[in-house]
């Protein structure tokens, strides 16, 4: 080899053409490196947005499911009765001499605590409930009312009856199936089936009775209105009693009940802020 070649040859594989290759390779690693990277990122980016869709349809899914999700299964007439006949009882009142003044219905909607109507209380001195297959009468108290509404709230302490639920403030619809119990003419726990006939209201729009196809009778005052799902609709109130009128039957609304406690402290404190008149003392006797 001549002289020139073996120079050209060192040349090849001197320090600069190492340097060249080292850097060609470390830009190829680079490459490499960073193509693997982009691939690897691009995957993991991917796999983790289609983890998130997938998440985020499921959790869109559920939430529809939730909010398309149809309300308690409607129940027959005799499945309405078997849940809320235990919360439905007699009410009787009595004079000071602890003889039967009258007799009506109330519901239960909280434990010891049962609702009916003011006027079933009338005169009353003392209360007391009574249900069939019941050995003794239970004593009531008045505890909160609302005499503009007929609606009263009674106590009964350690009384053995489950709360009603009540009905949805709107849901309530003309033409839904209503059941009525009560205690019409002392015959407890008796059951009328109707409709949902109307709404009643004021002037102001404001719902102010139920009315319903399902009879009501005497003693009836103070029972449950139910619906399918066994909630409490409103109270029987009124039955038309007239000889040309027929299934013209009324119940205050149930979402009164939820606002007895309010109006009961505003009455009350209206009534103590009313100023005290003086009695005017008796004339003495007529001069001569």
């Amino acid at each position: 080899m001549t002289r020139p070649a073996r120079q050209a040859e060192r040349s090849a594989c001197g320090p600069a053409a190492v340097q060249a290759v080292q850097t060609t390779l470390a830009k190829s690693t680079m490459s490499t490196t960073f193509t693997t990277f982009t691939t690897f990122t691009t995957f993991t980016t991917f796999t983790t947005f289609a983890r998130f869709a997938r998440l985020a349809a499921f959790t869109a899914a559920t939430a529809f499911t939730a909010l398309a999700a149809p309300p308690a299964a409607a129940m027959s007439p005799a499945e309405v009765f078997a849940q809320v006949a235990p919360s439905v009882w007699r009410v009787q009142t009595l004079d000071a001499d602890g003889l039967l003044l009258g007799q009506g219905s109330a519901v239960v909607v909280a434990p010891g605590q049962l609702v009916t109507n003011c006027h079933v209380l009338a005169r009353a001195r003392k209360v007391q409930l009574r249900r069939e297959g019941s050995a003794a009468a239970v004593p009531a108290r008045l505890v909160l009312w609302d005499v503009q509404r007929d609606l009263c709230q009674l106590e009964a302490q350690g009384l053995p009856a489950p709360a009603v639920a009540l009905a949805p403030k709107v849901g309530a619809a003309v033409g839904q199936p209503a059941y009525a119990i009560g205690h019409p003419k002392g015959l407890d726990l008796t059951m009328s089936a109707g409709l949902v006939s109307s709404f009643r209201r004021n002037e102001a729009g404001q719902l102010v009775l139920v009315q319903t196809s399902a009879a009501i009778s005497g003693g009836s005052s103070g029972g449950g209105l139910f619906n399918e799902q066994g909630e409490l609709l409103g109270l029987t109130t009124i039955a038309s009693v007239s000889g040309d009128a027929q299934n013209l039957n009324f119940a205050i609304p149930a979402d009164w009940i939820r606002d007895l406690p309010r109006r009961h402290t505003a009455a009350r404190a209206a009534e103590a802020a009313k100023p005290v008149v003086p009695a005017v003392p008796a004339a003495s006797g007529a001069s001569r």
